[in-house]
């Protein structure tokens, strides 16, 4: 948008670019849109931005699978070129020479009576008129409810859950957690009972010493969607160490040598299709439109939820260009290209949104792992 002189204001409802939350997120796909949507000298930071900028990225990456009950080997899964990005420092690298208006958390949205605009109203009393509002607002997008109501926009749990641990090792734990036979950056583990670990290196900046580096890792788990899980902090990191006893390398060493008093953030894992009939927004003659998780919220086994963000991105911004004329355009041209971008966008994530459920399901069931869309297909954008 900066690129092509469209005039656009971003609103953020968290209060800073720094939060306590932080996670690592996979980009391959999606980098061939993020090119079209970054200046080449921001790009260029891209590697910076990685959990560990020490381990360069090339075509050849793969992430290995293996058993999780014996470490052995199951497959590399297919993908391009991956980067594995720490959200905390891939945000920073894209808000360069970006003007964001923080701690804005929208209430509510009205259009004018002709079709001209739209208004944002926020929490603390403000308000901004626009011609077009993207909300990228998150799962529970407050965007999607006011389109909605609250009952269609809720987000779906599945039958599973996860508790993510985020831990430091010794010199000597650290440095055994990422040498061979363990991948230095990621892997992930299917276990024939019906879990699924996974680990990654979150933070590795600190190249000479190992004790520093943080390590990401969780085991998903079989949870009714109904049941509510009352656990205490420290009881959902006690479950993850029993899990974990079941599991060989490296997530058997890494949840013991853990303290039971680690922090650890349970969610139940959900989605939201955009396709379902019941899902479709009006978007009031193409003045408010939703992107990112706010449209598609998905399961993140099969590694799709940043890619698909960008091609979110890529797209509108596309549509937006098509109609723009300076801010001279026709309504009418406005609502033909935001309804162009819902149509790809929504059959594109309605059908990842399916693809990943059954990826997540598959890898929770030892006797189909071999069906599932991440290994019949990889993490390729499409299953076909």
């Amino acid at each position: 948008m900066l690129q092509a002189g469209i005039p656009f204001l971003i609103f953020e409802k968290e209060e800073a670019p720094t939060r306590k939350r932080n996670w690592s997120i996979g980009l391959h796909w999606g980098y061939e849109p993020l090119q079209y949507l970054v200046p080449a000298d921001i790009l260029a930071g891209l590697e910076q931005a990685q959990v560990d900028p020490h381990i360069p990225t090339t075509h050849n990456d793969k992430i290995p699978m293996v058993n999780g009950e014996s470490g052995a080997l199951i497959t590399e899964l297919k993908s391009s070129k991956v980067y594995r990005l720490r959200r905390d420092k891939f945000r920073a690298m894209l808000l360069q020479g970006i003007d964001v208006r923080w701690g804005k958390r929208l209430c509510n949205i009205t259009q004018s009576p002709a079709g001209e605009h739209v208004t944002a109203k926020f929490t603390d009393g403000t308000e901004v008129i626009g011609s077009l509002l993207i909300a990228t607002d998150g799962p529970h997008s407050t965007t999607r409810t006011l389109l909605l109501g609250e009952e269609a926009a809720k987000v779906t749990p599945i039958d599973y859950a996860a508790t993510m641990c985020f831990t430091r090792h010794t010199r000597e734990h650290a440095l055994f957690l990422r040498a061979h036979p363990h991948h230095p950056v990621h892997q992930v583990g299917p276990h024939p009972e019906g879990y699924c670990g996974w680990m990654n290196i979150h933070d590795g900046d600190d190249m000479d010493h190992p004790e520093n580096w943080i390590f990401t890792h969780y085991i998903s788990f079989p949870e009714p969607r109904d049941y509510v899980n009352t656990r205490t902090v420290r009881e959902h990191a006690v479950h993850q160490k029993e899990l974990a006893r079941r599991f060989a390398d490296p997530w058997r060493s890494a949840f013991e040598w853990m303290s039971p008093d680690n922090e650890a953030w349970y969610a139940k894992l959900r989605n939201w299709d955009p396709s379902l009939p019941e899902h479709r927004w009006d978007n009031h003659q193409g003045r408010v439109t939703l992107a990112g998780d706010a449209a598609h919220p998905m399961t993140y086994q099969r590694g799709q939820g940043l890619n698909h963000a960008m091609k979110d991105a890529y797209t509108a911004c596309k549509a937006i260009e098509s109609f723009w004329n300076q801010g001279n355009f026709i309504m009418e041209e406005r609502a033909e290209a935001i309804q162009m971008y819902e149509k790809e966008m929504i059959m594109r994530t309605g059908e990842e949104v399916r693809l990943s459920e059954e990826t997540t399901l598959k890898m929770h069931n030892w006797s189909k792992i071999m069906q599932s869309p991440l290994l019949q297909h990889g993490m390729t954008v499409k299953s076909k």
